[in-house]
C-alpha cells in the first residue's frame, strides 16, 4: 500500500496522547522544538501543565487535530482504545491521520494486529518504544527501538529526534514492542539482583554507597547500579518515575512471547514471578524501586538514608 509521503520538511501537527510520566516531558520537548501539538489524556490533572501554552488539549482525541498519532499509554488495550475506540483519534478524521507511532511498551501482536487494521484505513503506524526513563524523556535523550517500514521511519525520524537521542530500526512492526520486553527483562533482573546485593553486603556490615561505587566501575555495573538505585533507593525517595505493575506487565509480554516461540527461559520465566509477586504486595502503581522495601520486610533489616 502507498503511504500518503509527505517531505521531510513538513510541517507536522501532532496529536499526543498520554502525557502521564513519561508521555508530559516527552511532549514538552516536542513543544519546545515548536512542533504544533495537541494533547488528549483521559486524566483532566495531567492536561494542566500544558494549558496556557497554546496546546489545544482534552480528554477525547477524536475532538482534536493532528496528522501524526503519538500514544504513549500504559497498555496496548489503551492504545486500542486511544485509536479506535468512541472517541478515537481515527473517529471523524478519514484522511486526516496520516500515521500512528505507538511509543507504549506494548504486546508485539497486539501492534501487528492493530497495524493491519489501520492499513486498511491508508494509516501508517510504527512501534517505537522507548527506554531512558524520565530523566532522558525530560532531556530529549531517549532510546527508541523502532518496527514497521523502515521509509516510514526515516520520513519521520526528524520528530522523533526532538525526543529521543538515539533511534534504531529493528525490523517489522511488532519488533520494537518484542526489543523494549526483553531490554526491560534485563532491567527487572538487575534492579532486583542489585537490591538484593546490597541489602545482604549492609548485613555483612560494608557500607552501601562504597559498594554501589565500586559496582560503578566493575562488572556488576548496570542501569540499576548507576542510576535507579544511587538516585531513588539510596536516598529512600523510591521515584524513580516506573511502576512495578508496569514492569511486571512487561516482563509477561516477555515471557508469553517465549511460551509462544517454545523456548525455553527459566531466567525470564522466574523474574515475572517475582514482579507479579511485587505488584500484589506493593500494589500494581508503586515505584519500581520499591522491591527494595520488600526485601527489607523479608530480610527484618533496613538500609539507613543516604542524603543525595
Amino acid at each position: 500500500m502507498e503511504w500518503n509521503k509527505p517531505a521531510l520538511n513538513d510541517t507536522h501537527r501532532v496529536l499526543f496522547i498520554g502525557v502521564g510520566h513519561m508521555g508530559n516531558p516527552m511532549a514538552h520537548c516536542l513543544l519546545k522544538a515548536g512542533v504544533d501539538i495537541a494533547v488528549a489524556d483521559v486524566n483532566e490533572a495531567a492536561l494542566a501543565p500544558f494549558v496556557g501554552q497554546g496546546v489545544a488539549t482534552g480528554t477525547q482525541p477524536d475532538a482534536l487535530p493532528g496528522d501524526v498519532v503519538i500514544t504513549s499509554l500504559p497498555t496496548d488495550q489503551h492504545v486500542r482504545e486511544a485509536i479506535l475506540g468512541e472517541h478515537g483519534a481515527l473517529r471523524g478524521h478519514a484522511g486526516e491521520r496520516r500515521i500512528v507511532i505507538d511509543m507504549s511498551s506494548s504486546a508485539p501482536s497486539e501492534t501487528q494486529r492493530l497495524a493491519a487494521e489501520l492499513a486498511k484505513q491508508n494509516v501508517a503506524m510504527l512501534d517505537a518504544p522507548v527506554s531512558g526513563g524520565v530523566p532522558r524523556a525530560k532531556t530529549g535523550e531517549l532510546t527508541t527501538m523502532v518496527g514497521g517500514d523502515a521509509a516510514v521511519l526515516e520520513r519521520y525520524r526528524p520528530l522523533l529526534a526532538h525526543m529521543c537521542k538515539n533511534i534504531r530500526h529493528v525490523g517489522a512492526i511488532g519488533a520494537g514492542d518484542t526489543l523494549k520486553a526483553l531490554n526491560n527483562f534485563l532491567s527487572a533482573v538487575s534492579m532486583w539482583a542489585s537490591s538484593e546485593a546490597l541489602l545482604v553486603g549492609a548485613r555483612a556490615g560494608l557500607d552501601p554507597q562504597v559498594m554501589v561505587d565500586i559496582w560503578k566501575t566493575s562488572t556488576g555495573r548496570s542501569h540499576a547500579v548507576e542510576v535507579k538505585i544511587p538516585n531513588a533507593v539510596l536516598p529512600r525517595t523510591f521515584d524513580y518515575g516506573f511502576s512495578v505493575g508496569l514492569m511486571a506487565k512487561d516482563l509477561s509480554i516477555a515471557a508469553s512471547l517465549s511460551r509462544e516461540l517454545n523456548m525455553p527461559a527459566p531466567m525470564l520465566a522466574a523474574t515475572e514471578e517475582h514482579y507479579l509477586f511485587a505488584r500484589e504486595a506493593l500494589g500494581s502503581s508503586a515505584d519500581l524501586t520499591r522491591v527494595m522495601t520488600l526485601l527489607e520486610t523479608w530480610a527484618h533489616f533496613e538500609l539507613s538514608a543516604i542524603p543525595q
